[in-house]
Order: C-alpha cells, then structure tokens, then sequence
C-alpha cells in the first residue's frame, strides 16, 4: 500500500470513530423546535443553571408583591395603596394609588420591586376623590398590616388581588383572593378596622 492509500486510510477510520462518539453522545436525543438536544450521558449530574444577579424573585408571591407595593408608594409621595392586581401570571403588578387628594393612579411593577410604565392619573371628580380620602383615613390595618395577615391565614398560595373599598352593611375591608398551588381560589376578608380575618366560603 502506498503512502496515498494509507493516508486515506487512517483518515477514513479516523472519521468513522468520530462519527461513532457523536452518535454515542447523542443517544436518545430528541428535537424540539428543530433543535436537537443530548440528553446528559449516564452517572453524570448535571449543574443548576445560576441566575446573573441572584436569586429572583418567584412571581406572584407575597414578598413580590410587597416590594411592588412599595415600589409604587415611594414612586408618589403621600400616597396609599388601594388595590393590587396580578398580571401576566404574577409578573406584573397593577398598583392603584390614592394621592393626599384622593386622586387615583395605577401603574405597573414587575416582581422585583422596578417600575415599569408611568403613573396614569384618574379624573373621578370631587365626590370620588372625597370618598377614597375617606377610605384611607378609616383604614387602620394598612396595605402592609393585611397582607401581613393573610400570610398568617394562608399558609401557601399567591394573592391574585386585594383592595380596600367598602361592602355589605359599609363595611370596609381589604378584599384579597388567593390561589393556591393546586389552583384552588380562596377568598379573605380583613376587616380594615379590627383586622379581623374572614374566609369565604
């Protein structure tokens, strides 16, 4: 044999060899979206994926939503949380504020506690404005305080929404529903007064 033929040779089970490890390493491979993915070769753990920055706050739990709260309240001086709603699976929180006039604002915090969109102010006219002044100053369990206590109510689950407004018999409350992990809704009442919890039924 030739110096050619046998360099041709080598190079061929060169190349076959090569072409056996990658079968090898991509044995039970699948595809999603047209890419294909090895799955880790047996009595190999594969490391955690680590987050740039930390840690990061899961969406839609109660420490998430008391950053945003406050991330709200000090983006407008004076002002008071009225409701909470949870967007976009928890990621977003749409804030509504009262100013010292009664004047309504909503914005938009993610779960880290940044503001994402610019306060859009309420016309609701004098009468509305008095009333939410009114809401506020009768409120003696705060945002913080009721959110405090369905921590303490419920011991797993992410609020969806809270409120301060009043109900039956004007009885004013903070509002919260909760899901649980399973998906099943509970609803609370906190009496903004007493701080007495109710659960619906």
């Amino acid at each position: 044999m030739n110096g050619r033929n046998r360099s041709k040779t080598i190079i061929g089970t060169l190349f076959a060899g090569s072409a056996l490890l990658a079968a090898g390493a991509c044995a039970g491979a699948h595809t999603q979206s047209g890419t294909i993915k090895a799955e880790p070769a047996r009595g190999v753990i594969p490391l955690p994926m680590s987050t740039p920055g930390g840690p990061q706050q899961e969406p839609g739990d109660m420490t998430s939503l008391e950053k945003a709260a406050a991330a709200a309240t000090n983006s407008a001086e004076g002002s008071h949380v009225l409701s909470v709603q949870s967007e976009n699976d928890g990621k977003i929180w749409e804030v509504q504020l009262a100013g010292p006039d009664g004047t309504e604002r909503l914005l938009e915090v993610d779960a880290s506690g940044k503001v994402v969109s610019e306060a859009r102010s309420k016309d609701t006219g004098k009468y509305e404005k008095a009333r939410v002044m009114g809401l506020v100053k009768d409120a003696k369990v705060t945002f913080k305080d009721a959110l405090e206590k369905v921590s303490s109510s419920v011991s797993h689950g992410k609020i969806t929404h809270m409120s301060l407004d009043k109900y039956n018999n004007d009885l004013l409350v903070w509002d919260v529903d909760v899901v649980s992990p399973d998906g099943t809704w509970q609803g609370l009442k906190i009496d903004a007064k007493s701080g007495t919890v109710t659960k619906n039924d």
